[in-house]
């Protein structure tokens, strides 16, 4: 049995998990939608559009670890020394 919330279109539940911030079941919705042989065309855009709107931002990530790399090594540098 189909769901009948998908007969209104995929983007105002997307639009509504991502302003709950709700981002775990918004890609698990995305996903379905992708999955799903009978979703129409824009809502499968619509998908795709809210994956990558969840995205990390490469820069952000690239940023997070260097910063634990230097934060892990100034903490060993400091064990290090104390000894």
């Amino acid at each position: 049995m189909a769901k009948k919330t998908r007969s209104a279109g995929a983007a105002p539940r997307l639009e509504a998990l991502h302003a709950l911030g709700d981002l775990r079941a918004l890609r698990a919705e995305a996903l379905a939608l992708l999955a799903a042989p009978d979703a129409s065309e824009a809502d499968r855009e619509a998908a795709r559009a809210a994956l990558l709107r969840t995205r990390p931002e490469r820069a952000a990530a690239v940023a997070a670890a260097i910063g634990i790399t230097v934060f892990t090594a100034a903490a060993i540098l400091g064990i290090l020394a104390h000894r």
